[in-house]
């Protein structure tokens, strides 16, 4: 992770300046910002780029989360970890639906942090890992525990587009258009199907990582 760059906003200084440490330490290229003000300036530079974006829920009173969609859309490569003293599953759920790619609530262990932003680091590789799961993008390879698992090309896309982001929801509808490129109008159980037969393929192999849904919301991954 050495060079990798990462994008500190937080308005708490004792908190930035312990930050900014930890990921120095880390041989991390670290930045940082403490108003959204700031922020809006660093997206109008033109030679912006990092790798991770760590931003705290509110700042100096202002809900840094309605950024998170600008963000996305200025820095597409970017990742983005909230930091927030709201820990429930709606917030969690709400912004992770807005485009964020991780969430941890304070306070936290800084250790844990690390963790984090390193998954969200190996994620902008050609590829990621879930678990014991690893997804290689450029040569369209899974591989579990070593073991390689052989994918529909459908199966492997809807694996891809829900293991590119654990625990962010994707509805019926979603999956109809990222994987399929149909109209949600259309009536089929396609989505049920490909959802049956790759739980199955990942419970032979042992998965650590697992397809979740709920009738009202959607479908999701995680360890």
């Amino acid at each position: 992770m050495s060079n990798s760059r990462i994008l500190i906003v937080e308005d708490e200084e004792k908190l930035l300046e312990h930050l900014s440490s930890t990921f120095q330490n880390e041989e991390f290229s670290v930045f940082t910002c403490s108003k959204l003000r700031d922020l809006e300036d660093i997206l109008d530079l033109p030679a912006k780029k990092f790798d991770v974006i760590v931003l705290d829920r509110l700042l100096h009173g202002r809900d840094a989360a309605t950024m998170v969609p600008q963000l996305k859309a200025s820095l597409p490569d970017t990742k983005v970890m909230i930091l927030s003293a709201i820990n429930t599953p709606s917030e969690k759920a709400a912004l992770l639906n807005s485009g964020a790619d991780d969430y941890l609530a304070k306070p936290f262990d800084s250790d844990e942090l690390l963790a984090r932003v390193r998954v969200l680091i190996r994620r902008s590789s050609p590829g990621f890992t879930v678990g014991n799961l690893t997804l290689d993008v450029v040569n369209r390879t899974v591989r579990i525990n070593d073991r390689e698992l052989p994918l529909t090309n459908k199966e492997f896309l809807l694996l891809k587009t829900l293991g590119q982001t654990p625990g962010k929801i994707f509805s019926k509808a979603a999956l109809y258009e990222h994987v399929w490129e149909m109209s949600p109008e259309v009536e089929s159980n396609v989505v049920e199907t490909t959802v049956n037969k790759l739980r199955r393929r990942l419970e032979e192999l042992e998965a650590s990582t697992h397809i979740r849904n709920s009738r009202n919301l959607g479908y999701w991954i995680e360890e």
